[in-house]
């Protein structure tokens, strides 16, 4: 009796365990068809660190990027001045003194030309490179210093060149070279080795020497182009008086009459300079050809006549 009933409630046991599991079955599926379970559920966050905080530390942990370079700008700028012809050497030699009195570390004179193309014609020509703030200033007065020689800017320009990656690459090859040059250096100071080993590390340390002496004079002029800004100056006679006058396509017709004249005039003498050697030597064998033809002629009709006259009997 006592056997039966251990029996029955073993048997009772397993039956509570099996409804059980198939309950946790069924939950578990009916679950899983409604729809994938959350992640904020699966994986929560721990406690004080936020949302961004796998980023901010991906960020920390990668290595720092470089600051955005400003950008390195050459500029050159360009100004026709129309004056009378006798105030163009004024004009020019008050603007070169204005730069050497600025002094060389803020105006610096490149160089200057003057042609003259008749009484009334003169053209010049000054360039100069200056500090940026200065140069500035010097813009801004070209207009007044032009009235004040009873002419005007008729033309202006202004053009840059961007040196910025040209900068980066030379001042990286320099520190590359300049690395370079340090290990030769102390693989000849250190190291101990034959005379050709050492005479070919001396000679590749000249070549890295060079490579760095002119990759430090292109630095140099390339900074100096982005320090101090170019401007050219061109001066010119021609046209002042009366420029937007009704009468000035006659003025010009005018003017170029003469230069329109000789030209024609020069062309003919070209042309008489070009032919006379042929005429020297063309025209006395043309003569001499027509000469001998028109005597042979003659003879034929003297020969002619002479027997066609009757004889005496």
């Amino acid at each position: 009796m006592r056997q039966s009933l251990l029996i029955a409630a073993s048997a009772a046991v397993l039956l509570v365990g099996c409804d059980a599991q198939q309950a946790s079955v069924e939950a578990i599926e009916s679950s899983s068809a409604e729809g994938p379970i959350p992640m904020d559920m699966a994986a929560a966050p721990e406690p004080g660190r936020s949302a961004g905080g796998a980023a901010d530390a991906a960020s920390a942990s990668s290595p720092d990027v470089p600051e955005a370079q400003a950008p390195q700008l050459a500029y050159a700028y360009g100004y026709t001045i129309q004056a009378p012809r006798r105030e163009i050497a004024g004009l020019m030699a008050r603007h070169e003194r204005a730069c050497v009195q600025a002094g060389p570390q803020r105006c610096q004179v490149i160089g200057s030309s003057t042609q003259s193309y008749g009484q009334d014609q003169q053209t010049a020509t000054l360039e100069i490179r200056a500090e940026p703030g200065w140069l500035t200033g010097f813009r801004n007065g070209l207009a007044a210093d032009a009235e004040a020689a009873d002419g005007r800017v008729s033309d202006s320009s202004t053009t840059s060149e961007d040196l910025t990656r040209a900068l980066i690459d030379t001042e990286a090859h320099l520190r590359a070279k300049t690395a370079l040059r340090d290990r030769l250096q102390t693989m000849l100071a250190t190291r101990d080795g034959d005379l050709q080993t050492v005479l070919e590390v001396e000679r590749e340390l000249a070549r890295v020497q060079g490579e760095i002496d002119a990759a430090t004079s292109t630095l140099q002029v390339m900074r100096a182009r982005v320090a101090m800004s170019r401007a050219t100056l061109t001066y010119q006679s021609e046209g002042v008086m009366a420029p937007d006058s009704a009468t000035a396509p006659l003025q010009s017709a005018l003017n170029n009459a003469l230069g329109l004249f000789m030209t024609g005039l020069a062309a003919i003498v070209s042309v008489l300079a070009f032919s006379l050697p042929f005429l020297l030597v063309v025209g006395p064998v043309t003569w001499l050809i027509l000469w001998g033809l028109r005597r042979r002629r003659a003879r034929r009709i003297a020969a002619r006549s002479h027997s066609e006259t009757p004889t005496d009997a």
